[in-house]
């Protein structure tokens, strides 16, 4: 089993809101390295959560200029889960880091709470399709990292999400998963228990969620 991880879509770098990269199904997995991705810019980011952090310039060729290493762990920043393009070039800043290789980082791949950005929760039957789609899409770009990096197999993608998730049940969380490429998903039988922070990375709720592994059919 790899000893590396890769999160998407992460927030606040502080412990008790950082995807926590070392369960897996019915188990654990000590990681000796972490690339983080987050979704906004690294100017964003900052004024959200208004932290110092270590610039890290790759000295690859890549499309996405903003990297930092933050806890000694790299973030990668303005990555669309669903661009496989921006994976490519968040897994190539990593690997060069590390010095590891792409599947080190892609074997296990991590996902807490991924929503469809500015949507109206009023309108939940929308919410919902637009959050299966999000998912399906970002399974998709998953899938397509990997085929670039010539990786065929044992690549799962861990995802935190209650069962009971009103913008995104476990059935229709499966089926998303399942139409992106996955070929099978099972929930952990455990119940996680993780905070949930605001925007500011300061304010935070308890919340009960379930772990869901897919394995991808590559």
């Amino acid at each position: 089993m790899s000893k590396g991880a890769m999160t998407l879509a992460e927030g606040s770098q502080k412990n008790k809101f950082k995807t926590d990269a070392t369960l897996v199904l019915n188990g654990s997995q000590v990681r000796e390295y972490v690339l983080r991705t987050a979704y906004e810019k690294l100017s964003v980011w900052k004024a959200k959560y208004a932290v110092s952090v270590s610039p890290f310039y790759p000295r690859l060729k890549t499309s996405i200029k903003e990297a930092a290493l933050i806890d000694n762990e790299i973030w990668v920043f303005g990555v669309d889960g669903s661009n496989h393009s921006d994976i490519i070039d968040a897994v190539q800043i990593a690997t060069q880091f590390y010095q590891v290789k792409p599947k080190d980082i892609l074997s296990s791949i991590y996902i807490k709470n991924l929503n469809a950005e500015g949507q109206n929760e009023g309108n939940m039957p929308l919410l919902v399709k637009l959050n299966k789609a999000l998912y399906e899409n970002t399974t998709k770009a998953i899938a397509q990292t990997c085929k670039h990096f010539g990786i065929n197999s044992g690549v799962n993608i861990h995802v935190y999400s209650s069962n009971m998730n009103p913008k995104i049940s476990k059935s229709e969380l499966h089926e998303a998963l399942k139409a992106g490429g996955a070929r099978s998903v099972e929930t952990d039988s455990r119940k996680i228990r993780h905070k949930v922070g605001s925007n500011n990375g300061e304010d935070s709720v308890p919340l009960v969620s379930n772990l869901h592994v897919a394995t991808l059919d590559l």
